[in-house]
């Protein structure tokens, strides 16, 4: 415990009242911090410890010892409040008798704290009343509510139990720690917790101990699976009295619903503000005993400290002294008028907003101001803003003299609901109901005069669902103003849609529930709800997807419970009821009483049909945005939907400058319908006005919705297209949200906007590398395409080609032919044969030729393309780069090495000229050209151009994006060739880090620089660091392409040589097996890769001993290989040599010598281990001999001669 210090009487805001001894010892175990003594009043007796709890200063006082009781306590308040005036509100914190029931499971350990209700302030005092005829007692008078910064406190403590352990384990804990002489007077009890039949008396004369007690005559209750203290909250009844009959325990139950009882909490809370927290240490009948009180108190402090701890210190000092509020508390009785909640739609179990219930506190609470004060509620229809002014009408009606509760729908409804108050109002006589205008009108202006007496200043006026604008078309509209009283004082609380009746006061918006209280709601309305949400989370694994799904407003949650309680449908089924069946189910659904609006079908339609009124231009842009994913909607996105070839009057008119844009949204947020962010200005709906709005468009015509999906789609699709790679780069996740969301998929429009649209959402798609996405809308797009009847000035199908150059089709080579000879037809028929872009793909369609090993037709293609782009530059302008890069592509697959350096060269100088050397488009021909390099074995060249696009790529887009990721990993393999393995490493490090947050782990980017990083281990010898990422490409590959993609056999192959140099062979066989199967359905039983995967596993097979399958797999490699390249190329011979080995160590030198049998210049390149390898197999002697050292001899000679 930290030295003492001291502080002045004004520095202590909570008052800590305890009645016993063992209670304030439990208070002193609780503080952090003890302080010394302050002066008190002469006059004050009582007995107090000072401390600290968290940021609160806190007096500890305690009964005289032996006076108990309401009257005692009451006087040590008063005492209390002499000296120390700050003191803000208390806390009365002891010990207390259970009463358990049906209801409430309360056991020995448990705490009870008090709660107001409708009917009292959370405590009753059960004998103060008066005796009736019959034996009857009234209970008369009522006890003050706790301040409202407590009760603000206790609904936060009270939601953050629901998903979070208690502290009070922790705090119980910190005893042993701080008095560990001492701690045994707190700690839990080991005896029973025995609860006795309410008829079973006592049985033990002398003894209080339950020894002698029949334990049969106990209730059974089920067993807890933890020993923690379970907080109840209700009544606490409290008098003059100590209850040791279970019968009486049983009525005040009964009757008040009491948790528990005490005897002093009564005589607190007339005259000073509280919350009590009682520890349970008995059950008020007559087995009472002293063994539970020690901890009984203990977790009862820990209670009162968890509870200050979540008290905000800001909201205290905004709270009146607890001087003050009794100074005030004096009631004005010729003003005060009862609560009516007759015509209010009450909710029993509100929920959440303990900010908002603070917040309004604090602006309308009458001693804040004497001026008159309007506090205004807008947000969107469903949100809660009646039941929130509800609530705060309850917790605050003994705070006012006087709250009226009106209707604001209508200027005829506002007036009946005021002129119905006449009657209630003292002094004022009102004979019967009003049915004349004259009179309705008569009454509610007397009620005004009223309110504006003089001195008449406490009241609360609520105008509920005033939400039809003034000066609209709607009859039901009317000036609000019109409906306050004259005089500046009093309070008024509207609740509305509009966010422009802020004008008339303070505003308070009204938003989503927090996460937190939206689950609780939807458990709570759901009838799922149990102590332990997360328990509930395990049971309805859905649950917070519908949640999430109805992103905080209650109405759609309320409505979801319903329906799943009513229906005893499953949290999963509803999703996929809303999901998929949106507007049956909500027509299906039903609301209470306390939604008056109707379900969600109908609540918005009411400002809609307004908005409709107004400006019908609004009603159509609200329907079209919500096409759009509703987070991130700009004026730029819309404004790219007006290139549809036949877009809307409206459309043209919102988008026609940012400044009418402006003027829409504004409309549609002043119906709370849309909402803004001040950050960049962007527009987000609420997810479920957007399954309305939605709705609303299918329920239209079919024309009106194909409309809004092609402007939606446009939207996306040109400004994508519109964007250079660096704002593209920039904006790309927005727009990709966009992307994803619009619906597309039944559009079939074959006007070339449309398919240049579905162009703008495979380039973003691109962008990040989503394949299967690109490729689909790329498909569709080319398909629209072939089937426009030409000529078309508008065909850019450069997206497609870019697309298929790059990973999804490097592994398909029969799909990438086919799609560019489609695109290839389509620009012939819509472009012309000789049309640069036409002339583009021929020259791609050689490449794709020349990679399947078809030489002829590569080499047509490349002679076609080269004669077009040669015949093409001497047409066009000399700063058309487009068929000079297209010519020095084409001379290098020609292998015209110098013709394709000076055309590249060339390329860049236009480039440079044209665009500057900092344009994407130079960049590119960079970077081409240092691949070139590469190829050539330029090493030195190629790294200096990879850095330069490097650095330009990093300026002009930044470090994260896909083209300076792939120039790192281009760089990399450079070090890598050149011996900077270290530098190599950090490259590629660099670019795996910036592909896993862009695409992923396991996207075929980020898999291809793993694979690069494996091996530069493999060059290092780290072999298991190696083995590690190599097997993560694998397990990649097989994931996102399937076994048999040739990427995917490629990495098994790389992995098995890995193996196969640790001596794992047979992890090395599966492997080449794997690649083998795969390559073969792949690229056929011919190819070479398949016949070098046949190859190694026939030496993997040798290494083994498994003599028959090697020469099998080693015989078909070499009979393969020699009609692909001719028996005299030297892949041939080297395999013939291994399968020669193979003879050799089996003793078949007839064969071994056939196979052997090649011209005298071939002998003269026989390698010396080959040599001597048939040197050794002469010494072997039989074919039967065999040793195991001989496989492993077979195997490196064999690994000699394919050693790379």
């Amino acid at each position: 415990m930290a030295s003492k210090i001291c502080l002045s009487n004004d520095d202590y805001t909570v008052g800590w009242i305890c009645a016993l001894p063992p209670e304030m010892a439990a208070a002193k175990t609780m503080l952090d911090e003890i302080h010394g003594e302050p002066t008190v009043q002469s006059n004050d007796h009582n007995a107090y410890i000072f401390g600290r709890i968290g940021t609160h200063n806190v007096v500890v006082a305690c009964l005289p010892s032996g006076q108990y009781g309401t009257t005692s306590a009451a006087v040590v308040a008063m005492q209390l409040l002499s000296s120390f005036h700050s003191i803000r509100f208390g806390l009365m914190v002891g010990i207390g008798a259970g009463v358990p029931s049906e209801e409430t499971d309360i056991r020995l350990g448990d705490v009870a704290v008090s709660e107001p209700t409708d009917t009292n302030g959370g405590v009753v005092q059960y004998d103060l009343g008066k005796a009736l005829e019959g034996g009857e007692f009234q209970r008369t008078g009522m006890l003050n509510r706790p301040p409202q910064s407590l009760l603000t406190a206790l609904s936060k403590l009270r939601a953050n139990h629901l998903t979070e352990e208690s502290q009070m384990a922790s705090f119980l804990a910190d005893i042993e720690r701080k008095f560990p002489k001492r701690a045994a007077n707190f700690a839990r009890p080991t005896e029973d917790d025995n609860l006795f039949l309410s008829n079973y008396s006592h049985n033990g004369k002398g003894t209080k101990a339950c020894n002698a007690c029949d334990t049969t005559q106990t209730v059974r209750r089920a067993s807890r699976d933890h020993s923690d203290p379970v907080i109840h909250y209700g009544v606490i009844a409290s008098a003059n009295r100590v209850v040791k009959d279970s019968q009486l325990r049983d009525q005040l139950s009964r009757e008040l619903g009491a948790i528990c009882v005490e005897m002093e909490a009564a005589g607190l809370m007339s005259n000073y503000p509280c919350i009590v927290i009682r520890g349970i240490c008995d059950y008020a009948d007559s087995h009472k005993n002293g063994a539970w009180q020690g901890y009984a108190a203990a977790v009862a402090a820990a209670y009162a400290k968890e509870l200050l701890l979540t008290t905000s210190t800001s909201h205290i000092d905004q709270t009146c002294t607890a001087r003050d509020r009794l100074a005030t508390s004096v009631q004005v009785h010729n003003f005060r008028v009862p609560l009516d909640l007759t015509s209010v739609p009450v909710i029993e179990s509100f929920l959440g907003r303990p900010d908002e219930l603070e917040q309004l506190w604090h602006y309308l609470q009458p001693a804040h101001d004497q001026s008159r004060k309007v506090a205004i509620l807008h947000g969107l229809g469903g949100m809660g803003k009646t039941q929130l002014a509800i609530r705060f009408a309850r917790e605050h009606k003994n705070d006012f003299t006087a709250i009226f509760w009106l209707s604001g729908k209508s200027r005829s409804a506002l007036l009946q609901s005021l002129g119905s108050v006449l009657a209630r109002i003292p002094g004022y006589a009102a004979d019967g109901e009003a049915t004349k205008d004259e009179e309705v009108e008569q009454r509610a202006r007397q009620v005004l005069q009223w309110l504006a007496t003089e001195g008449n200043s406490r009241w609360l006026m609520i105008l509920d669902n005033v939400d039809h604008e003034y000066f609209s078309k709607d009859p039901d509209t009317y000036d609000l103003r019109d409906f306050f009283p004259t005089a500046d004082h009093g309070s008024i609380l509207i609740t509305s849609r509009l966010a422009k009746l802020a004008e008339l006061g303070r505003s308070f918006p009204v938003e989503r529930l927090e996460p937190k209280a939206a689950m609780q709601l939807l458990l709570q309305s759901s009838g799922l709800s149990r102590r332990d949400n997360m328990t509930e989370k395990g049971k309805h694994p859905d649950i917070e997807l519908l949640a999430d799904r109805l992103d905080g407003l209650p109405l759609a949650i309320v409505i979801a419970g319903a329906f799943i309680r009513e229906t005893g449908s499953s949290v999963t089924e509803y999703l996929q009821f809303y999901n998929n069946s949106w507007y049956e189910l909500q027509s299906a659904s039903s609301v209470g009483h306390q939604y008056q609006q109707g379900n969600l079908m109908q609540t918005w339609m009411v400002s809609y049909r307004d908005i409709q009124m107004r400006d019908p231009d609004a009603a159509e842009v609200l329907l079209l945005i919500s096409h759009f994913d509703n987070r991130d909607i700009w004026y730029e996105l819309v404004k790219s939907g007006g290139r549809h070839p036949n877009a809307p009057a409206w459309l043209t008119r919102a988008v026609s400058s940012a400044l009418a844009f402006k003027a829409i949204m504004r409309t549609l947020i002043g119906f709370s319908l849309v909402e803004t962010s001040q950050r960049d200005g962007s527009y987000a709906l609420h997810p479920v006005v957007q399954d309305w709005c939605l709705e609303v468009s299918r329920k239209g015509n079919e024309e009106s919705l194909t409309l809004f999906r092609e402007l939606a789609l446009l939207s996306v699709g040109y400004m994508a297209i519109g964007l250079g790679d660096k704002q593209l780069h920039r904006n790309y996740r927005r727009l990709l949200s966009h992307a994803k969301f619009i619906h597309h998929e039944d559009l079939e429009s074959e006007h070339p906007a449309i398919l240049n649209a579905l162009l703008g959402l495979g380039l973003l798609h691109f962008h990040v590398e989503n394949w299967k996405e690109a490729e689909s809308m790329y498909q569709r797009s080319l398909l629209g395409f072939e089937k426009l009847p030409g000529p078309c000035d508008k065909l850019n199908l450069n997206y497609i080609k870019n697309f298929v150059q790059r990973y999804p089709y490097k592994d398909r080579p029969k799909e990438a032919e086919s799609i560019y000879q489609r695109i290839l037809l389509c620009e012939e028929r819509l472009l012309g044969p000789d049309h640069v872009s036409t002339l583009a793909t021929v020259n791609h369609l050689g490449n794709i030729y020349l990679n399947q090993g078809r030489l002829r037709e590569a080499e047509h293609m490349y002679q076609r393309a080269l004669t077009g782009f040669e015949n093409w530059l001497g047409q066009c302008d000399a700063s058309d780069s487009r068929a000079m890069y297209s010519l020095a592509v084409a001379y290098r697959k020609r292998g015209e090495i110098e013709k394709a350096n000076e055309s590249y060269r060339q390329t860049l100088l236009v480039e440079k000229r044209a665009r500057g050397p900092a344009h994407i488009s130079y960049l590119h021909c960079v970077r081409d050209l240092a691949t070139f390099y590469a190829e050539q074995n330029d090493l030195e060249g190629a790294k200096e151009l990879f850095q330069q696009a490097l650095t330009g790529y990093d300026n002009a887009l930044g470090p994260d994006h896909t083209y300076v990721l792939h120039t790192l990993a281009d760089l990399g393999k450079m070090y890598r060739h050149e011996g900077q393995r270290e530098r190599a490493e950090e490259m590629f490090r660099r670019a795996i880090t910036g592909f896993e947050n862009i695409c992923g782990p396991n996207h075929e980017s980020t898999l291809e620089v793993v694979n690069n990083l494996g091996y530069l281990y493999l060059d290092q010898g780290k072999l298991k660091d190696a083995e590690k990422l190599l097997q993560r490409v694998l397990d990649g590959r097989e994931n996102a392409l399937g076994s048999n993609n040739p990427s995917t056999s490629q990495a098994a192959a790389t992995l098995a040589y890995v193996y196969w140099d640790q001596g794992k062979l047979q992890e090395a066989e599966v492997l080449f097996q794997h690649a083998l199967a795969g390559r073969e359905n792949a690229l056929g039983s011919n190819n070479l890769l398949t016949l070098n995967s046949a190859q190694n596993l026939g030496v993997v097979y040798a290494e083994q001993g498994k003599f028959q399958e090697a020469e099998m797999m080693l015989q078909r490699a070499l009979a393969g290989i020699k009609d692909l390249l001719g028996p005299n190329h030297t892949y041939s011979l080297s395999v013939a040599r291994s399968l020669g080995l193979l003879y050799m160590e089996q003793g078949k030198f007839e064969e071994a010598g056939a196979i052997c049998q090649i011209d005298s210049d071939t002998k003269e390149n026989r390698s010396s281990s080959y040599q001597t390898s048939i040197q050794e197999g002469d010494q072997v002697g039989s074919e039967t001999r065999v040793r195991s050292t001989g496989h492993q001899r077979l195997g490196k000679a064999i690994k000699a001669v394919f050693k790379r």
